[in-house]
């Protein structure tokens, strides 16, 4: 991405006044890679606002008592990073790159400073925490239910992130690995439930991925879970 972005090429959280998106534009940085959004022990979740252009990473942190795993991806036009700005408190993520990271981030500190300046900040900060809790919210919801439920609530949230060809839905890039600290489940089970999708031919799978063969048969497999915060199959619904 070589070109000078400009606010008309980020897909803002909410209608914003041109003079603002030119002024988060001017303390904003383009960066590249997974780094940026922290993600480590040492590296407690990133306190920069950021928002992506390109690639898909995998988010990762535990249940309190640390006996779930809670995963979620982000890709292309997501923000993220609103829980970052307390300074008391900062989330611990692990962070996985599945596809290349280009983003764009907004530095915490210069944002509060410039909100002190222009209070149409704050509404920009207010309708991406909205987001990202709806978002958070429906992973969490999720975890309690059983391992085929959540497997196939992670596909189709992947599914939402990966580009469509002519329509044609594409291979979904992810190992089983991945698969597994994103839904929370142990590998093999995430073997053992791909397998089972796989013999009702709702999926295909390949080498560092899968291909959804099914998509409508795949979706109804979410018909009983609770998904008032966020359904995936609302983004993908051209498809079905």
């Amino acid at each position: 991405m070589l070109k000078i972005i400009t606010i008309d090429d980020i897909v803002w959280p909410c209608e914003l006044s041109s003079s603002l998106k030119k002024k988060l534009l001017s303390i904003a940085s383009l960066k590249h890679g997974i780094t940026p959004l922290g993600g480590s022990p040492k590296h407690p979740f990133s306190s920069d606002i950021c928002y992506l252009f390109k690639g898909i990473a995998l988010l990762n942190t535990f249940t309190p008592d640390t006996s779930t795993t809670i995963g979620g991806v982000i890709g292309p036009k997501d923000w993220i990073g609103i829980s970052g700005m307390n300074e008391a408190y900062r989330p611990v993520y692990t962070t996985e790159q599945i596809d290349p990271i280009v983003l764009m981030a907004f530095p915490h500190k210069l944002l509060l400073k410039l909100a002190e300046q222009d209070t149409e900040v704050f509404k920009f900060l207010f309708h991406i925490a909205q987001t990202l809790l709806k978002k958070w919210t429906q992973v969490a919801t999720t975890v309690i239910h059983d391992k085929e439920m959540r497997i196939v609530y992670s596909l189709l949230e992947l599914l939402v992130l990966h580009p469509k060809k002519d329509d044609v839905i594409t291979s979904i890039k992810i190992t089983q690995q991945q698969l597994s600290l994103l839904s929370g489940i142990s590998r093999p089970r995430v073997n053992e439930v791909l397998k089972k999708l796989e013999i009702a031919e709702e999926i295909e799978i390949a080498r560092g991925g899968l291909r959804i063969i099914n998509l409508p048969k795949l979706a109804a497999r979410l018909n009983s879970l609770n998904v008032s915060m966020r359904d995936p199959r609302e983004f993908i619904s051209q498809h079905l």
